[in-house]
This record gives C-alpha cells, sequence and structure tokens, in this order.
C-alpha cells in the first residue's frame, strides 16, 4: 500500500513541478515582451530581463492553485491513460485513499504558496517594482500617467513616485487642506530622507494658496512631520496582493487609527491565510474529474479543463470579494463562498464516482 501510495504522489508531484515550469518560463516570456516597449537609456534590456526575474515568484504565487489543479489532473490523467489508475483501484485501493494520496502532495505547494507570500514575494515585489520606477525616470510628481503611491494622513494627501526599500522617497508631493477640504499648500519635493524622526526634503518647492494670491517658494532642504515612517511605508508602496500576511493584519490596524477603510486589506489577508483551503478545494474538484466526467478523455482536453476551472474560479474569486464588500457579506465570508461550493461540488462527484 505505501508502494502505492508513493507511486501516486510522485506521479502528481513530478506533474505539478513540470507545469509549474512550462507556466513559469511562459509567464517570464510574456512578461519580458511586455517590457520591450519601455526600454530606453536608463532601462535596458538587461534590466528588463533582471526586473522580470525577480518579479516572477510573485505572479507564481498568484497561478499556484491553478498549477496545483493542472498538475494534479496531468499526473492522475496519465495514471488514467496507462491504466494504472483502473489497475490501483482493482488492487482494492478506494478512491478516497487515492484522493489523500493526492492531496499530500498537493500539500507541498500549499505550504510553498504559504512561505512565498509571507516571505519572498513582499521583499521581492518592493525591490522591483522600486528599481523599475526610478529606472523608467518617473520621479516627476507632476505626471498623469497613474503611476506612484498615495497617502492620506488627516487632511493630509501625499503622493510618492518611487520608494526605495530602504525607506527614500523620490518624487514627494504633499497637499495640505484645511477642515473645509480648502487647499492650503503644495509641497513638492524631489527626494526625502527619514532622519530624526522627521522627513528631511531636498530641492523643495511649497506653493501657498490663500484667498486672493498664490505664492511660491524654493529651498534645498525642508522637512515634514508625519507618523508614516520607514516600516509603514512598506505597506504604502505595495499592493494588497503583494503584501505579507503579517503586514497586511498590521496595515488594517493603522488604516484604523486613520479612520480610513481597510476593507481591501482585509480581503487580500483572508485571501492569502485561506489559500491552502482554496487550492485543496480546486485539488478536490479537479480529482472528481478523474473519475467522472474525465475518466475516458485525452491528456489535452484534462488540462484544458484544468485551466477553464481555475481561470473560472480565479474570474468569481476575484469578483465575489469587492462584491462582497460592497453588499456587507464581509470579507471572510466572500472569501469562503468559491472555496465552500468548490469542496461541496468535488464532494458530491467523487461520492457518485464511488
Amino acid at each position: 500500500m505505501r508502494k502505492i501510495d508513493a507511486h501516486i504522489r510522485s506521479s502528481v508531484l513530478n506533474a505539478i513541478l513540470g507545469v509549474m515550469l512550462v507556466l513559469t518560463m511562459l509567464d517570464m516570456v510574456i512578461a519580458l515582451l511586455n517590457q520591450l516597449d519601455n526600454l530606453k537609456t536608463t532601462f535596458t534590456f538587461w534590466d528588463a530581463v533582471y526586473y522580470v526575474a525577480l518579479s516572477s515568484p510573485a505572479r507564481m504565487y498568484e497561478m499556484i492553485p491553478m498549477i496545483t489543479l493542472i498538475g494534479c489532473l496531468a499526473g492522475l490523467g496519465g495514471l488514467a491513460t496507462n491504466s494504472e489508475l483502473t489497475a490501483i483501484r482493482a488492487a482494492g485501493v478506494s478512491t478516497h485513499r487515492i484522493t489523500f494520496s493526492t492531496l499530500k502532495a498537493a500539500s507541498l505547494m500549499m505550504i510553498l504558496g504559504l512561505g512565498m507570500g509571507e516571505y519572498l514575494v513582499p521583499d521581492l515585489e518592493r525591490m522591483t517594482t522600486s528599481f523599475r520606477t526610478i529606472a523608467l525616470g518617473r520621479a516627476v510628481a507632476s505626471s498623469n500617467d497613474g503611476k506612484g503611491h498615495w497617502h492620506r494622513e488627516g487632511n493630509n494627501y501625499m503622493r510618492f513616485s518611487a520608494i526605495e526599500p530602504n525607506g527614500v522617497l523620490h518624487g514627494l508631493t504633499l497637499y495640505e487642506f484645511n477642515d473645509d477640504k480648502e487647499l492650503q499648500s503644495m509641497t513638492y519635493a524631489k527626494r526625502a530622507l527619514y532622519q530624526r524622526e522627521q522627513w528631511t526634503m531636498e530641492q523643495v518647492r511649497t506653493t501657498r494658496v490663500n484667498e486672493f494670491q498664490t505664492t511660491s517658494e524654493v529651498k534645498p532642504t525642508g522637512t515634514f512631520n508625519s507618523q508614516l515612517t520607514p516600516e509603514r511605508l512598506k505597506f504604502v508602496a505595495q499592493e494588497p496582493a503583494d503584501m505579507a500576511i503579517s503586514t497586511l493584519y498590521k496595515y488594517g490596524v493603522y488604516l484604523d487609527e486613520q479612520g480610513l477603510g481597510g476593507g481591501e486589506f482585509k480581503l487580500a489577508f483572508w485571501k492569502k491565510i485561506l489559500q491552502p483551503l482554496s487550492t485543496m478545494a480546486l485539488v478536490l474538484l479537479g480529482i472528481s474529474f478523474i473519475f467522472g466526467p474525465l475518466r475516458s478523455v485525452t491528456m489535452g482536453q484534462r488540462l484544458f479543463s484544468g485551466i477553464l476551472v481555475g481561470l473560472a474560479y480565479k474570474i468569481v474569486v476575484d469578483l465575489i470579494g469587492p462584491m462582497g464588500l460592497l453588499m456587507g457579506i464581509g470579507p471572510l465570508l466572500a472569501n469562503l463562498i468559491p472555496i465552500i461550493f468548490c469542496l461541496g461540488w468535488g464532494t458530491i462527484l467523487l461520492r457518485r464516482a464511488g
């Protein structure tokens, strides 16, 4: 029995690793082609290769549920094509036992996903995003390209064109409003450093607005106080999907302190926490297909079905999450709904298959 378990696990795991390699390489090629339009003197082809290579773990992390699903379909499908699965079942091995062996192989991907989401992806994504932004020369605060990072603190709004991992700000613009939401001043600095619990700005231009006139002042340096420390700056520099689980929780608390809505970050928090359960639900559904609708089809059809199911699941998750926040369902329940549906559907199909 142990040899059968080991054979199923190795077949599934080898298929998962093969799918991961193929999808990761394909993703890197597509990502590199997308960067070719941005090539310039400060952002060369090799800079683009460096950016794509270091940012690939973040994209692979998002694909882990789909990779695991397709890998399980390919691994078990290969056993079914060679009639090994039929022989295993004829030897008295139940579908539940085969399912358990498959889930044990898939659990390695679940652990890998948790580790990448917490320790690897956040730092790499922050580093590569900063590298690319600075290399492309997007340090002009007045640009309207939609790039950069925004942060609000009371009546003050801040925009940063780029943020280095060590906390250095590039292209800082600070907008100050009064309690009546009237603009009082706008300060632009080419760069800002955190020193002695305050931010020191370089090449500062301040424009003050009042009822009758507008005045401007240019200074080599300047300072401004903010609760935004280099540690908290890591939160601003990333999208919720790229943050570590612990970081999402801390930033959610910080947003609550500022009186800002943290629903998007709570949604991302629960999505990351529940990713192993989400992967298991997809794998269970994939296994039920092998014993049910896909037991006698070709490998290409199995892979196509896996891609189709994985894409449909991702689309549903991306839609239900924001809709759940708008409808007041809550981020936890919004993430659980597609998981429960897949678990229920897969369980019903497996029971029918015997």
